[in-house]
């Protein structure tokens, strides 16, 4: 079974009219069938994949000229996609921008909000993000974390409670769940509710400008992200409420993205906090570009860097100046 956002079957590449092409500034990874497709590609072509293709770090990829993918033609159309087909681009440029996890019998797929057609999708709507489930056969095994999550999307979409409160309900749902975890109560989390787990008055250190300094010092993809940090350092965050609807969809798109890995790392509250901080930051950022555009370029700065995603990882569990005290304290 797979298990998609709602706006999945609505997602079309803009290809030559994207305003921010992944095949620009992204070196493509290529898979060993891919490789060894192109080694097979005769005449002008295969002589130009066979020399573009180098190793650096210990893949194969194509190396970028001048910033652009060798093969994105003038009309920023893939030369490779136009003469042999969608099937003889690499696994790394056919699945993008989708995320698979894979579960027992489920796989779940989002799209990146780094994308400007998914961003597009989803900021399109003020309407709570539902997942659809498409089925293949396959029944997917329960687990303790789905339910987790069930409960933290019931508390995420009930509107009639401002957007602050409801994440720090799903935060102290997280610190709850968290507990249990680690007492190896699994189970138990099956039978946790939003009523089970409140949080009083919080008197922590500022989120900001703290989460700034620790955001300079991740890898940087592009630059304009650090100029958004320094704009967005200088501006007082939108307001949540006059924004509700968007970054409540920015909150369930973490929620279930990263949720249910912790069943691989224990790691529930990193990935609730993961999910909340999205939204402070974004509303921070959004400041000074939007809530969308702040969305694409965090999504692009964190979820497409292993490196800086595993230190977020770090920061939530160790680092002060993302303590889950800041955290819910930016949310009163």
């Amino acid at each position: 079974m797979r298990r998609v956002p709602d706006f999945y079957d609505r997602f079309r590449c803009l290809a030559g009219q994207c305003p921010h092409t992944c095949c620009e500034k992204w070196m493509v990874v290529l898979d060993e069938e891919t490789v060894a497709l192109y080694q097979g590609v005769v005449g002008e072509l295969g002589w130009k994949l066979r020399r573009e293709m180098a190793e650096v770090e210990g893949e194969i990829c194509f190396p970028l000229r001048g910033g652009r993918c060798p093969f994105l033609d003038g009309e920023n159309l893939c030369e490779i996609h136009r003469a042999l087909g969608e099937e003889a681009t690499s696994l790394t440029c056919r699945s993008h921008p989708r995320f698979m996890e894979a579960y027992e019998g489920l796989t779940e797929v989002t799209l990146a909000a780094s994308c400007p057609a998914a961003n597009a999708l989803l900021f399109g709507s003020e309407e709570p993000l539902t997942f659809v489930e498409l089925d293949d056969g396959e029944t997917p095994l329960p687990d303790p974390l789905f339910a987790l999550r069930g409960e933290m999307f019931a508390v995420l979409y009930d509107r009639e409670r401002p957007l602050g409160e409801r994440l720090q309900n799903i935060l102290a749902l997280g610190l709850a769940a968290q507990s249990l975890v680690d007492e190896g109560e699994d189970d138990a989390l099956y039978d946790l509710r939003s009523e089970d787990a409140a949080v009083g008055e919080v008197e922590g250190e500022p989120l900001f400008p703290a989460a700034f300094d620790f955001l300079r010092e991740l890898e940087v993809l592009e630059e304009d992200w650090t100029e958004l940090l320094s704009a967005a350092e200088g501006a007082q965050s939108l307001d949540m409420e006059a924004n509700a609807p968007a970054l409540e969809r920015l909150c369930a798109y973490f929620l279930f993205r990263y949720l249910c890995k912790a069943m691989g790392d224990g790691d529930v509250l990193g990935k609730v906090e993961l999910a909340v901080f999205a939204v402070v930051l974004t509303a921070r950022l959004g400041a000074a570009a939007g809530v969308a555009e702040a969305a694409r370029m965090l999504s692009r700065e964190m979820e497409h860097s292993g490196e800086n995603m595993e230190a977020l990882w770090q920061g939530f569990c160790f680092d002060e100046r993302l303590g889950v005290e800041r955290i819910l304290a930016a949310l009163q």
